[in-house]
């Protein structure tokens, strides 16, 4: 298992509102809330509802053992799950598959970002929403 300790993240507590999601205290240090980006310390994946949308969307085919999902951002995710260790590629199929004591935790990981997506996005996950049926924000064609 990779070094950053997963089952730590998850005894965090979910944010109460978004108005405490990425919050400072009064000295500098920033306040103990569950932040599903935590572990890929080179992104913060929270800018737009499709990260976490497909963050969650991979995660629970992963744990569903299913691997439907073949665009350039699930392989991406799961290339940056491999690297941490918590999934290790299979050579057929050719994806990931989680790593022991990640396989444990994931139904927790996956439960705690949904609740995080709720309070980030203000609205519940859809899973029959996918990322590629998103709408496109106002003046981008």
């Amino acid at each position: 298992m990779s070094q950053f300790n997963l089952t730590k993240l998850l005894e965090k507590p979910t944010a109460p509102s978004q108005n405490y999601i990425g919050v400072y205290d009064d000295e500098g240090k920033e306040l103990e809330y569950f932040d599903p980006w935590e572990p890929f310390t080179l992104l913060y994946g929270s800018y737009s509802s499709e990260f976490d949308d497909m963050a969650i969307r991979v995660l629970t085919d992963i744990q569903n053992g299913r691997f439907d999902n073949h665009s350039l951002a699930d392989e991406m995710f799961r290339e940056m799950l491999c690297n941490l260790d918590f999934c290790t590629y299979g050579t057929s199929p050719r994806t990931c598959f989680p790593n022991g004591d990640f396989n444990n935790l994931l139904p927790k990981y996956i439960q705690k970002w949904k609740e995080y997506y709720k309070v980030q996005w203000d609205e519940e996950y859809d899973a029959t929403d996918p990322a590629s049926e998103h709408k496109t924000p106002e003046g981008v064609s």
